[in-house]
C-alpha cells in the first residue's frame, strides 16, 4: 500500500524570499521527502536551515535543477514543483489513491488540472489520457527517469517537460490526468485587455523567455514530428503579433530562437 510517505517532492528555487518559504513550509508535513535546489547565484542555505537543500550558486536551467533533485532524492514517487506553484494534501491523496487502486504499470507520470488567474479549474471525477501537460505539480517515478533518462539538460529552460512528456509516449508510457487533483498555478505575467464586452487574458514574459520558447519548442517539434507543439509555437507568434506592444524587440529574439532551433544550437544562450 502506497501512502503519502512514498512520495517525495523536488522543488526548484531561483531567488526565493520570505513568501515562498511560507509556500512550501508544509510540504514536509504532507510527503515523507522534500529537496529544494537553488537554481540563485547566491547560497540561502540560512534560509532554509534544517531544509534539505542544494545551493547550485549559478543559474543552471529548470532541467539540470530538476535532475540534481531527482538523482538524490530516495522517495520512488516525485513530486516537482515550482516555488510559487502551491502542493496541497489533496493533490498528493488524489495521486496516491490512483496508485493503490489502478494498474499503472503503463504509466508514466500522473498531472493535475491548473487552475491560474487566466483559466479556473475544479475539481472533478475520473482519470484521461494526455499528450502534454507541465511539470509544476506532476508526479513522476523514479524508475521511469532511469529506464528512459532524465529532463534534457541542453533545453535550458522552456519545453523541458513538454520534451520529457513526447519522450515518455515515444517509449510506449501514459500521461494521466488525475481530475480530482487541481493545482494552483502562477504562469508569467498575466496582461488583461478588453474588446468591447469581451476580457480576453493572456501571459507575458520576457523577450528572452520567448527566444527560448521560439528555440525549443521548434527543435522538441521536430525531434518528435508533434503537431501540437507546432501549433503552440505559432500561437506564441500571433500573440506577439497581435497583442504585445514591443513587437520588434519580441520577433527579433523569436527569430533568432527558430533559428538556432534549425541550427542545432541549445544550451544556455547568450541573447
Amino acid at each position: 500500500m502506497i501512502t503519502r510517505r512514498d512520495v517525495g517532492c523536488v522543488v526548484v528555487l531561483f531567488d526565493p524570499n520570505d513568501s515562498v518559504l511560507g509556500n512550501i513550509r508544509h510540504y514536509r508535513e504532507i510527503v515523507g521527502e522534500v529537496i529544494l535546489v537553488d537554481n540563485s547565484e547566491k547560497d540561502n542555505s540560512i534560509m532554509f536551515s534544517g531544509w534539505d537543500y542544494i545551493p547550485l550558486c549559478k543559474n543552471t536551467g529548470i532541467a539540470h535543477a530538476l535532475n540534481e533533485g531527482i538523482v538524490r532524492i530516495h522517495s520512488e514517487y516525485i513530486i516537482t514543483m515550482d516555488q510559487d506553484s502551491v502542493l496541497t494534501a489533496d493533490i498528493v491523496d488524489a495521486y496516491v489513491d490512483f496508485l493503490n487502486t489502478s494498474d499503472n504499470s503503463d504509466i508514466g507520470a500522473l498531472t493535475c488540472k491548473y487552475n491560474t488567474d487566466r483559466h479556473c479549474e475544479r475539481k472533478s471525477e475520473g482519470i484521461i489520457d494526455v499528450r502534454l501537460s507541465m511539470q509544476s505539480g506532476t508526479l513522476f517515478k523514479k524508475k521511469v527517469f532511469e529506464q528512459i533518462g532524465y529532463f534534457y539538460e541542453a533545453l535550458f529552460i522552456e519545453a523541458v517537460d513538454l520534451e520529457y512528456f513526447l519522450r515518455m509516449k515515444k517509449n510506449g508510457l501514459r500521461l494521466v490526468r488525475v481530475n480530482e487533483a487541481v493545482l494552483y498555478h502562477h504562469p508569467a505575467f498575466t496582461v488583461e485587455k478588453k474588446f468591447g464586452l469581451f476580457k480576453l487574458k493572456y501571459g507575458v514574459a520576457s523577450p528572452v523567455r520567448y527566444y527560448y520558447q521560439a528555440r525549443n519548442l521548434l527543435w522538441t517539434a521536430k525531434k518528435y514530428h508533434s503537431a501540437a507543439l507546432y501549433k503552440k509555437l505559432a500561437v506564441k507568434w500571433l500573440k506577439i503579433v497581435l497583442l504585445f506592444n514591443d513587437k520588434k524587440k519580441y520577433l527579433v529574439h523569436f527569430r533568432k530562437g527558430l533559428y538556432d532551433a534549425r541550427h542545432g544550437r541549445l544550451g544556455k544562450a547568450l541573447v
